[in-house]
């Protein structure tokens, strides 16, 4: 039987499994994501129920083979977890939801794993949101396997130009605007792609008009990704802020 002791980890969800335990889906630093059994979770004499958090660095143990192991020992790592509050709550469920429909289970990303608990971490500063959200999927992307074609004109090779319009097309990357182009296709400022291309995103966050383009171009890629999967985050993100 497989033993995996004293495990890094982030719980991303969990959900009710038969009358007293519950299916746990975590993120961890040496194993990927994957699902693990909490035995008796939800029952009255639970031993795990309190350490069951979520934006949590907590410390797990698992045994078992096959796609659902259970959960020997479960307690919260000895390092303060960041304070969510609305927003910054609201931000940190949405990249829980991307991580859980983008990341394969079992695929190791320590990269991931990383980038993930440095963003909790900035989320609870509780300012610059938006793109501290577009950096995180922009950089997920990229961990994944599916950057964005950023580093100049697909078409040309040519260098981004500041006075040009560009749109962004899927597995190819951005071209100069033209009036055959359809309005569905995100459409990206030079000046931004310039920011983009040399991670200058603190000058992106102070334009309002590059932060939208950026945020359009964003879900334009992840909607892509996530085929017929729904983020019910953005259902709820909706009347708090623009994310």
């Amino acid at each position: 039987m497989n033993v995996v002791n004293a495990q890094i980890a982030y719980l991303l969800h969990k959900r009710a499994y038969r009358e007293t335990s519950s299916i746990l889906e975590v993120l961890t630093k040496d194993y990927g994501r994957l699902s693990l059994m909490a035995r008796g979770a939800r029952g009255a004499r639970s031993k795990v129920a309190g350490n069951l958090m979520l934006f949590t660095p907590l410390v797990i143990s698992w045994q078992g083979k096959g796609e659902l192991p259970y959960i020997k020992s479960i307690e919260r790592a000895d390092l303060k977890a960041p304070v969510l509050k609305i927003k910054s709550l609201l931000s940190a469920m949405y990249i829980n939801e991307l991580l859980r429909y983008l990341v394969h289970k079992d695929d190791v990303h320590e990269d991931v794993f990383e980038h993930y608990h440095r963003c909790l971490y900035r989320l609870e500063e509780g300012n610059k949101l938006e793109i501290t959200l577009r950096e995180f999927e922009i950089k997920l992307l990229e961990m994944l396997g599916f950057g964005l074609n950023l580093s100049s004109e697909a078409d040309t090779g040519e260098d981004f130009q500041l006075g040009e319009v560009y749109s962004y097309f899927l597995e190819h990357g951005a071209v100069k605007s033209s009036g055959q182009q359809g309005a569905s296709v995100p459409k990206i400022s030079g000046a931004c792609l310039l920011a983009l291309t040399n991670n200058h995103f603190q000058a992106i966050s102070d334009n309002s008009e590059h932060l939208l383009e950026l945020k359009q171009l964003m879900r334009f890629v992840i909607s892509h990704h996530l085929g017929h999967k729904k983020l019910k985050s953005r259902e709820m993100f909706r009347p708090v802020v623009n994310g």
